[in-house]
């Protein structure tokens, strides 16, 4: 009898399934981990999942029209079933566009090593929309343009506005330099605050994000998820890459006060790693990738200490400052003030220019071989302020 029953809500489980799809997308998908031979998608589900990705060549042909390889999210071996999902696809071509579909199966029931029961496949609809794109990085491009937003504190309706162009012009990469939010209690504030906005505008066009970390994506009780929606290719919340002639240096500067702070409740450990991230810093700017690279570009939350500036930017200025001016860093791009700033004096310890962009405008840079071209415009489109660098000035200084 008891054998009958399970059977029998299992099949009543499946022919709900039937109707219609058992499980739905969540959030997103949006990319991350874009590099010269692979891409990351990451995106969530309605209910726990197994999943995949099928890739296909920008050729001009149907998506249907051959088998696609599939990618999975494994982990040691073995599909993953969750809600949150990370599929990473490798073995792909610098420079090169793909189209993909994401697919997923919900676990209609899950008892360990008896059995698991998956329902049908249901993702991308392909004969209503277009699959996705993503075009792998590429260090011989002639150019490069990224965006840049920061402090948006949660105010999803200011980020919508700053990236409703995005589509349309294309940048290469959209930069969230970090405090996007003020805390992170709950992975769902990410996509209440503006993951949910920025997928919907910008994967469509195939354009991927490339996340910093602010003092304030320390704070909550989730704050520790940050990685798991945000993965990078160290697995630390601090990387590099290049893009064109341009070698980025994406670096974390954790909390702005001591951490024996009362407001980190004797949880706080940025000093230590603040001390191993600028061991990893040293090396790659020793490396002949950096090396190689015309333009150097650092995206970084806080700034450097001036004068009057509290602990957590003096110990940038400490432990960062010596290691970037004997970098030849062309500029430093950050926020954490809330208003525009730039600082090309001595005040920061810096041998470089530092742009600190407010929280209610873009960034964008654009560099190629002639230089480094920074413009800023408020969420009406309006430009605002500019910047050049030109590549004498850039070559001189080397």
């Amino acid at each position: 009898m008891k054998r009958l029953l399970t059977f029998l809500a299992t099949v009543l489980l499946a022919g709900s399934a039937c109707g219609q799809p058992s499980v739905r997308i969540a959030h997103g998908p949006y990319l991350q981990q874009v590099g010269e031979e692979g891409f990351t998608v990451v995106w969530t589900t309605t209910t726990d999942a197994a999943v995949w990705v099928e890739v296909a060549p920008d050729d001009g042909s149907h998506f249907y029209a051959a088998e696609r390889p599939k990618y999975y999210d494994t982990y040691l071996g073995k599909r993953r079933i969750g809600q949150l999902h990370r599929v990473r696809i490798e073995g792909l071509r610098p420079g090169t566009t793909y189209r993909y579909r994401i697919m997923q199966q919900a676990v209609l029931a899950d008892e360990g090593n008896r059995r698991v029961i998956l329902g049908e496949g249901y993702g991308s609809d392909l004969l209503k929309h277009s699959p996705f794109r993503a075009t792998t990085l590429d260090p011989e491009k002639a150019s490069v343009e990224c965006w840049m937003v920061n402090d948006i504190h949660g105010r999803d309706s200011v980020l919508g506005r700053l990236l409703a162009d995005a589509p349309r012009q294309h940048p290469d990469f959209v930069c969230f330099n970090g405090d996007m939010l003020t805390q992170i209690e709950t992975p769902q504030e990410l996509f209440d605050g503006y993951l949910d906005t920025a997928a919907k505008l910008l994967s469509p066009a195939g354009i991927p994000i490339f996340a910093t970390r602010g003092n304030h994506e320390n704070r909550g009780s989730a704050s520790p998820c940050f990685l798991d929606y945000f993965p990078t290719p160290t697995g630390e919340t601090y990387y590099a890459f290049r893009q064109g002639p341009v070698f980025f240096l994406m670096l974390d500067g954790g909390e702005d006060k001591p951490d024996s702070d009362i407001r980190y409740y004797g949880l706080a450990a940025t000093d230590a790693y603040r001390h191993q991230e600028a061991e990893w810093l040293r090396r790659v700017v020793e490396s002949d990738a950096y090396r190689e690279a015309p333009l150097h570009v650092v995206f970084l939350h806080m700034v450097p200490g001036g004068k009057e500036s509290w602990y957590g930017e003096q110990e940038l200025r400490r432990l960062f400052v010596p290691i970037l001016n004997e970098a030849d860093i062309d500029v430093m791009l950050c926020g954490h003030y809330h208003r525009y700033l730039w600082i090309d004096d001595d005040s920061r310890g810096t041998n470089f220019p530092i742009l600190i962009n407010s929280n209610n405008d873009r960034l964008v840079l654009r560099a190629d071989g002639s230089g480094i071209d920074l413009d800023t415009y408020d969420t009406a489109g309006t430009h605002l302020k500019h910047h050049r660098i030109e590549a004498r000035q850039i070559q001189a200084n080397r």
